[in-house]
C-alpha cells in the first residue's frame, strides 16, 4: 500500500507530493528520489511526473515530486489547471517588476528544502540518508544539476538558511537538460531553429525582466562542476531542436575533468520532452525509452 501525501514548501507556492512505496523496515533503508519535471520554469510538466515517479516505486525507492514555483503552479495553487496556451499567452503578459517565483534561485531554494524534509524524516521513512538524490527533465534537469553542482556553497547555504549537509545529493539524474541558456541561445540563433518567443519567455521565466549577471553566470552550470558533484546520468536526443545536446556534451566533459562518475547516453532520434519514451507518456521512441534501464542499472552501480 502507497502512502501518498502533498504539502507546500517554501514561501511561494511549491507543493511537494510524497509517495512512499513499500513500508516494510529494511537494514539500510530505501533509497529516495526527488523529480523535477520539466516545463520550462514556466509550468511543471505532468507527463514527467507521475509517470516517472512509478517506475522509481517499482524499484524499491520513496519518491518526492517537486511542483516548484512558477507561473503556472501559482495558478494551479487558486485551484485551477491552465491550458499550455494560456500559460504562454499570460507569461508574455507579466509585468516586468511582477515576482513568479520561478526567477533563479528560488526553485532551488525549494529543491534543497525539499532534500533537507527528506533527510530530516529518513527514520520516520525508513530512507536511507545516504542515497537521496535528483532526478530531472529539461528544466527540472537544470534544477536538478543547480543543486548537484551549488550544494556545497556558502551562497546558497545562506539563501536556504541550513547547513548544506542536509540538502547534498548523493545522485543526479538528467534527462535532455538544458545546463547553460546562454550556450542554447546561441546555438539556437547560430542555426537558425528555436523559437524566439519561447527563449524570451524561457529567459523572463528565469531570470526575471532584466537578467542579472551574477544569476546567469551561476546558472550556467558547467563551469561549477568540482569534487562534490554527485555521480551523474544522462541522457539526451541528437534531433532535440529546443535543449541542443551540447548541454549535455559540455557538462560531461566538466565532470570528466574533476573525476566525477558520470554516464552519458545520447540517442540519435527523437525530439524534445520524451519523458519515458513510451505510449505512457504519449511520445514513443522504442530505442530512447532504453534510458530507463540503463539508469536503473547505473544507479545500482554507484548505489
Amino acid at each position: 500500500m502507497m502512502n501518498l501525501q502533498s504539502f507546500y514548501i517554501g514561501d511561494h507556492h511549491a507543493e511537494v507530493t510524497m509517495m512512499l512505496g513499500a513500508q516494510e523496515k529494511t537494514a539500510k533503508g530505501h533509497p529516495a528520489v526527488v523529480i523535477c519535471p520539466g516545463g520550462s520554469y514556466m509550468y511543471v510538466s505532468k507527463r514527467e511526473a507521475e509517470p516517472v515517479a512509478y517506475q522509481f516505486l517499482a524499484q524499491g525507492y520513496h519518491v518526492f515530486i517537486l511542483n516548484y514555483s512558477t507561473i503556472g503552479s501559482a495558478i494551479e495553487k487558486e485551484g485551477r489547471t491552465p491550458t499550455r496556451d494560456e500559460l504562454y499567452q499570460l507569461a508574455a503578459m507579466v509585468e516586468d517588476d511582477k515576482e513568479l517565483g520561478s526567477e533563479f534561485p528560488t526553485p532551488l531554494t525549494e529543491l534543497a528544502r525539499t532534500m533537507t524534509f527528506i533527510r530530516e524524516n529518513c527514520h520516520e521513512f525508513n530512507i536511507d540518508p545516504d542515497r537521496i538524490g535528483v532526478a530531472g527533465f529539461s528544466a527540472g534537469g537544470h534544477l536538478a544539476a543547480s543543486l548537484g553542482v551549488h550544494w556545497s556553497s556558502d551562497w546558497l547555504k545562506e539563501a536556504v538558511g541550513i547547513e548544506n549537509r542536509w540538502f547534498r545529493p548523493n545522485f543526479q539524474i538528467l534527462s535532455y537538460p538544458i545546463l547553460d541558456y546562454v550556450l542554447n541561445k546561441e546555438i539556437a540563433e547560430e542555426r537558425g531553429t528555436g523559437d524566439p518567443k519561447f527563449m524570451e519567455i524561457a529567459s523572463r521565466m528565469i531570470y526575471g525582466a532584466v537578467p542579472d549577471e551574477k544569476s546567469v553566470k551561476l546558472s550556467r552550470l558547467k563551469d561549477y562542476v568540482s569534487s562534490d558533484t554527485p555521480p551523474t546520468f544522462i541522457w539526451h536526443t541528437m534531433e532535440d531542436q529546443l535543449v541542443f545536446v551540447q548541454n549535455s556534451l559540455d557538462f560531461a566533459k566538466s565532470l570528466d575533468e574533476h573525476r566525477i562518475p558520470w554516464e552519458l547516453h545520447t540517442f540519435q532520434q527523437g525530439e524534445h520532452g520524451l519523458s519515458l519514451a513510451t505510449e505512457l507518456t504519449g511520445k514513443v521512441n522504442v530505442r530512447a525509452s532504453r534510458w530507463l534501464d540503463l539508469m536503473f542499472t547505473w544507479l545500482k552501480v554507484n548505489l
